[in-house]
């Protein structure tokens, strides 16, 4: 029986056993039409309706339906014995179900629990350097290809004998330098010197960027983009050529001639605040055009700050005899790998061992032979160490942690790499951050040992809040899905030359609109849900690509998938899955994979668009899945597959 405000009802209430001093109620036949429902899609649906529409307590971290019981026998016990289970649920209740919708008038905005940390005044290249007289000949920057090394004080001398270099050559503060390069040591090297002179980019035409450091590889695209913004009042691009020991490009100065040690560095002088722009990073791109992101010193510094509370800080302190070890494949050039790994890796005293591209035996030599202790990785790197069929315990034999970040991961694929390290002293945890905001947002607290999903609470000197994404100041409480805002420190100035743009993400108030759809539980830990101009809308459901996905990883089958949204007429929208199959296993055809997800979701989250099938998925270079370009390929080959 359907009842107003689109509730369902439950049928019955069935008490269990105490099991580990933990009093479990479960509750079975949710809803007349969903039967069939995991964990997580129940705990959002009760908490979300029952929380919104009425006046009903609800403490729950995990509900499962009690006939699923027998199914999933080892996921309960997984549960219980990690102590997940400590508030399982209270009883439901809810009053007359034709009362309309009330939301509490007091606020709803969530502090940070952690104490607020001191912003350092200094700039990002005196704070990098601050700790160098304490491991000065310790290893920074170690290619993972040609085993190419700095020690922190070669790369001191290299920094800022470029920036003298580069003032030399007539930049000067405020000026925009473009950096071009893969990840190499001297990306350290060219970006921390020429902060030191000028600000940081990595688009050409959009920043106005007057100089660029690439590598040979890549000149002619430079010469190219050169060519292209020609036109009155448009200096020539000054263009810097990383050779390693080949001969100096024609049109291009050496790198190596700008780190002679006879360069005079009396030169540079402190000009710049602490509220100037140091670096520009450009937004993914995942649901359209980048745009020029202006991070201040004091923005990036509160963020390694922030990161380096005790409570969620990954960092154990160098010395004489310990220095943590970070594998650094994550883009330097995207904020991710730029403030989490570069910035605070260097200011820390840790070695990074720098992977210009991802390649898997590449990747596992260095987790191996340099004895990786610290892993940063996105969704792409979880699915390798849980997948690929050469990764073994001896290649996490250092490893503490594995933090994800750039895009959820689900349970599933998290526990598949903890399985793989054979180590249970091995931490997976996540959290969440986006390159307006430098990026860190929500940690997860390392006293979390066991939680995967939650990317955990605000970080210090943040607040938080979940809205209603078409009217702001509609706030919700936990378990209420909504867009996620955040406030700190730590965001940007604002998007470079785009006021409009701007003023659309960040209000008067100070309130960065993230784009982002999830929610927070009692304990003020957030989840991430999916984007929202991502969610797929069928018979007015809102349907998570992510979570399709997730479900679609752990068919034994397939090895990546993608999830998007297609026109329907009877149903507005459909999912359409991208899927990409493993070629070690046996073949799964388009039916099998509708069945498995159909006996997994609700029967308006089903694959009923169809599955193609394709080789690899455009993702972009944090390894955020690019939706828009599978709905562009989609356009072009509408009706065929």
């Amino acid at each position: 029986m359907k009842y107003k405000n689109d509730f369902y009802t439950p049928k019955r209430v069935s008490l269990c056993s105490t099991v580990n001093s933990q009093c479990l109620l479960l509750i079975s036949n949710l809803f007349n039409d969903l039967c069939v429902l995991n964990h997580i899609i129940i705990r959002e649906y009760i908490v979300n309706k029952l929380n919104k529409y009425h006046n009903s307590k609800i403490i729950c971290d995990f509900i499962y339906p009690i006939k699923q019981f027998n199914t999933f026998g080892l996921q309960w016990g997984r549960l219980l014995c990690r102590g997940n289970l400590r508030q399982t649920c209270v009883l439901l209740t809810h009053k007359d179900l034709s009362q309309p919708a009330r939301h509490r008038t007091e606020s709803k905005v969530v502090r940070s629990p952690f104490s607020d940390v001191q912003i350092p005044e200094n700039l990002v290249d005196e704070y990098v350097w601050s700790g160098l007289e304490r491991w000065p000949d310790k290893d920074a920057l170690v290619c993972g290809i040609t085993n190419r090394k700095f020690t922190y004080h070669e790369t001191r001398l290299a920094c800022k004998r470029f920036a003298a270099s580069l003032k030399k050559r007539g930049a000067t503060p405020g000026q925009v330098f473009a950096v071009l390069l893969p990840n190499i040591p001297e990306f350290a090297v060219a970006s921390l010197g020429a902060v030191e002179a000028v600000e940081l980019a990595h688009q050409f035409k959009d920043s106005g960027a007057q100089g660029v450091v690439t590598i040979p590889e890549l000149l002619p695209k430079v010469f190219e983009a050169q060519q292209l913004m020609k036109g009155p009042g448009v200096k020539p691009l000054y263009i810097i050529s990383v050779n390693g020991k080949g001969s100096r490009p024609d049109g291009a100065w050496d790198f190596n001639e700008m780190l002679d040690p006879m360069v005079d560095t009396s030169i540079l002088k402190k000009s710049r605040s602490n509220s100037d722009v140091a670096f520009m990073p450009y937004s993914s791109g995942t649901t359209g055009l980048s745009k020029g992101v202006s991070l201040s010193h004091r923005n990036l510094l509160a963020n390694i700050e922030q990161t380096s509370h005790p409570d969620i800080k990954h960092f154990l302190d160098t010395t004489e005899n310990y220095q943590d070890v970070l594998p650094s494949i994550l883009p330097f050039y995207h904020i991710y790998g730029l403030t989490m790994l570069l910035l605070r890796g260097l200011s820390s005293g840790c070695k990074l061992v720098t992977l210009p591209k991802l390649e898997s035996e590449s990747f596992l030599n260095i987790l191996k032979n340099h004895k990786a202790t610290l892993l940063y990785v996105v969704p792409p790197i979880v699915l390798l160490l849980g997948q690929n069929k050469n990764v073994t315990p001896e290649h996490f034999q250092s490893v503490r942690i594995i933090c994800n970040g750039a895009g959820p991961v689900k349970e599933a694929d998290a526990e598949k790499v903890l399985a793989r390290t054979n180590n249970k002293n091995v931490r997976f945890c996540q959290a969440y951050g986006m390159t307006e905001s430098s990026p860190a947002v929500f940690v997860s607290r390392n006293s979390s040992l066991f939680d995967y999903l939650t990317v955990g609470p605000p970080v210090s000197n943040t607040l938080a809040r979940v809205v209603d994404p078409t009217d702001n100041s509609v706030e919700y409480g936990p378990g209420e899905t909504g867009e996620i805002q955040v406030k700190g420190p730590q965001v940007m100035i604002g998007y470079h030359n785009n006021p409009k743009a701007t003023a659309n993400t960040i209000s008067p108030e100070g309130w960065l609109s993230t784009g982002d759809i999830g929610y927070y539980n009692d304990k003020d830990e957030f989840f991430i849900v999916d984007r929202i101009k991502e969610l797929i809308k069928v018979q007015g459901y809102q349907v998570p690509p992510a979570e399709l996905e997730g479900v679609l990883r752990t068919h034994p089958a397939v090895l990546d998938a993608a999830v998007i949204g297609v026109p329907d007429d009877r149903t507005g929208e459909a999912p359409l899955a991208y899927i990409v199959l493993d070629q070690d296993k046996p073949a799964a055809s388009e039916a099998d994979i509708k069945a498995f997800v159909a006996e997994r979701v609700a029967p308006y989250k089903q694959i009923s668009a169809g599955v193609r099938f394709v080789e690899s998925l455009p993702k972009s270079a944090a390894g955020k899945i690019l939706r828009r370009l599978l709905k562009d390929e989609y356009e072009k080959t509408k009706g065929t597959k």
